[in-house]
């Protein structure tokens, strides 16, 4: 059993919970694609999981659908063609032997630090 069971909410409500709730980004409708920094994943508005309420775990949050992924809209970045290439950067440098790497292993939290140091706030 899940640890914060998901709420079943309309399409319209979706999308309105994600303007409501997500302070960082613009939400335009459910096909918006945003990059989770925590997971490494796409994902779109209608994956987004809506958990907490009244009868739940206290008030409405948002968190990503990926499996033991329980980021929020704060650890979430617009895919664009630079984060979507530094990602592919990443991937294909986890592919590689380990003796193909020329520097020592980094801890994960600091390259995503790293990664995320790319990216200013929203104001």
């Amino acid at each position: 059993m899940p640890l914060l069971t998901p709420i079943e909410v309309s399409s319209a409500e979706k999308l309105e919970i994600l303007q409501r709730l997500d302070r960082y980004r613009k939400w335009h409708s459910l096909e918006d694609k945003r990059y989770c920094l925590a997971c490494g994943q796409i994902i779109e508005g209608r994956e987004v999981l809506v958990v907490g309420g009244t009868r739940g775990s206290g008030p409405l949050r948002l968190i990503c659908p990926t499996r033991d992924c329980h980021s929020i809209p704060m650890d979430w970045v617009i895919p664009t063609d630079e984060v979507l290439a530094r990602m592919s950067m990443l991937q294909d440098e986890e592919s590689l032997p380990r003796k193909a790497i020329a520097r020592p292993r980094e801890k994960l939290s600091t390259r995503f630090r790293k990664f995320a140091s790319q990216f200013r706030r929203a104001a």
